[in-house]
């Protein structure tokens, strides 16, 4: 059985098969995004321009699922963690004006913090994620606190009741309480609400109308809603949070054009002077990682070229988000999706089909998705039971076998995430029989079957079948190569050593 590292590696690969061969990279983009959405695995807005001219700006899929609602260019998103650069640009703009240092300390505009290190944390450690302060709280306690009103200064004393990840400067952790603790100090400084400052500072002046902080308690024209993915139920309504929650690392919502909007003006220094827009995209020392922007590099095999991408990702209940700009050749990726996946099975972040959209533009061949057998065999376990389940798998294999994706790890994963999520150890082992019966000379389908076995107590069976697949991987070892094979095959020759003496004894 695969260790849970080598697990979680495999389940967030994408299911992948044929290549685009579309003749335009508008039409290519839209046969990747158009394949998703059939895949069931996106829905939302996606916009790319090129020196300043859109390749293609598109709607797929559906807005509000209750009403059937289809899906406008001009909705808007929750865009969550693309909040980020928003809030880096209020800071900057306050320190072009004097009223906030980079070098300046926490406990310089909040005299009364009492977290750790507050007076030798900086501006700019905050904003590059290098401060060592909390990303987030606990899962479990974050689960209820995130459903209920906060105020910024409520988020503070979360930062402020934490240990730090490191001393100060040392070392990189992201952090979303280091971006509510900086909304926190932009009102301190100038005595006004954070949303009226975004409001006042950029999305005025840009004319970003349907862009602002998100509130509860308005409605919202044109907001589309957000969906999650339960891999035995289907597409059930986002859980509820409160955007209060989320203000300054992750509160905004927007859509596609006003975004453009917000690049255009990067690119025409509208906001801040040069100085600070170069500290902006320069990383810092621990991380990859600027003022409110990731600082990547992408690899263009083809060209023998490597990139500088300057983006952000978001990801919030419901939502996914990612804009990428490429200021070498004025490329800007936006994606934004109203469907978040609660499984590994079938997903597609937003940042992934961005990096694609990336490679088409630099003429790269990228790789269609099919849809998931495994997502298919998921939600019909949840509604019919594994039975039928398996049934179906057969018969799709039948019928529609090119529109799916029947690779081995599909039943794989299935497989694990019925065993380790949702603690269905007899519909596992029954989906792990298929898998090794569909793909019988690969090692990993017999000490995925022994597994549960073992996990059900029965060890002569589990044994039997450990040693089968031991076999297996002598007789093929061409068709069983990596380090977690080998790694599970130790693994395999502990546990029969330790059934056998459990046998004995």
């Amino acid at each position: 059985m695969k260790t849970k590292v080598n697990l979680i590696i495999i389940l967030l690969g994408l299911s992948t098969c044929t290549s685009a061969v579309a003749q335009t990279k508008q039409e290519k983009i839209d046969s990747l995004i158009s394949a998703y959405y059939h895949a069931d695995c996106f829905n939302g807005v996606v916009l790319v321009s090129e020196k300043g001219k859109i390749i293609i700006k598109k709607a797929y899929g559906i807005a509000d699922r209750e009403l059937n609602v289809p899906m406008t260019t001009d909705m808007k998103f929750r865009i969550a963690s693309l909040s980020k650069p928003f809030t880096a640009m209020i800071i900057l703009q306050l320190t072009d004006e004097g009223m906030i240092r980079l070098d300046g300390k926490i406990t310089d505009y909040i005299p009364d913090y009492l977290g750790k290190k507050g007076d030798s944390i900086t501006i700019e450690q905050l904003l590059t994620h290098t401060s060592g302060i909390l990303q987030n709280l606990d899962p479990e306690k974050e689960a209820i606190q995130e459903r209920l009103y906060h105020s910024l200064h409520d988020m503070v004393r979360y930062a402020e009741g934490s240990d730090l990840y490191f001393e100060p400067g040392t070392g990189f952790h992201y952090s979303n309480l280091a971006y509510n603790l900086l909304a926190y100090i932009a009102e301190r400084v100038t005595n006004k609400p954070f949303d009226r400052l975004l409001a006042e500072r950029i999305f005025d002046p840009l004319e970003m109308k349907n862009t602002s902080q998100c509130n509860a308690a308005k409605i919202e024209r044109n907001l589309s809603k957000g969906y999650e993915y339960k891999l035995l139920s289907g597409y059930e309504n986002a859980s509820y949070f409160d955007p209060s929650y989320t203000v300054g690392p992750g509160g905004l919502i927007s859509n596609a054009d006003d975004l453009c909007r917000f690049d255009k003006a990067l690119y025409d220094g509208e906001l801040i002077s040069g100085d600070l827009y170069t500290k902006m995209i320069t990383p810092s020392k621990q991380g990859s990682y600027g003022c409110g922007w990731e600082l990547g590099k992408k690899i263009i095999s083809n060209h023998h070229d490597t990139i500088p991408v300057i983006s952000h990702a978001g990801s919030i209940n419901g939502f996914g988000s990612y804009m990428a700009r490429i200021e070498r050749d004025s490329i800007l990726v936006i994606v934004l999706k109203n469907n978040r996946t609660d499984t590994y099975i079938g997903s597609a972040y937003a940042p992934a089909i961005g990096q694609q959209i990336i490679s088409i533009l630099y003429d790269e061949e990228v790789q269609i998705p099919k849809k998931s057998i495994a997502q298919q065999m998921g939600y019909t376990t949840g509604q019919n039971g594994i039975e039928k389940a398996i049934e179906e798998y057969y018969r799709i294999k039948a019928s529609d076998f090119e529109h799916f994706n029947f690779e081995e790890s599909e039943l794989n994963k299935l497989g694990i995430e019925l065993l380790f999520k949702f603690n269905m150890p007899d519909e596992a082992l029954k989906v792990f029989e298929v898998n090794r019966i569909e793909f019988p000379y690969s090692y990993n389908t017999y000490d995925s079957y022994a597994y549960v076995l073992m996990q059900q107590g029965d060890y002569l069976n589990s044994i039997r079948y450990y040693k089968m697949g031991l076999q297996i991987l002598k007789e093929y070892p061409q068709m069983n190569t990596g380090e977690s094979v080998l790694k599970d095959a130790e693994n395999a020759l502990k546990a029969i050593k330790t059934m056998e003496s459990k046998i004995k004894n």
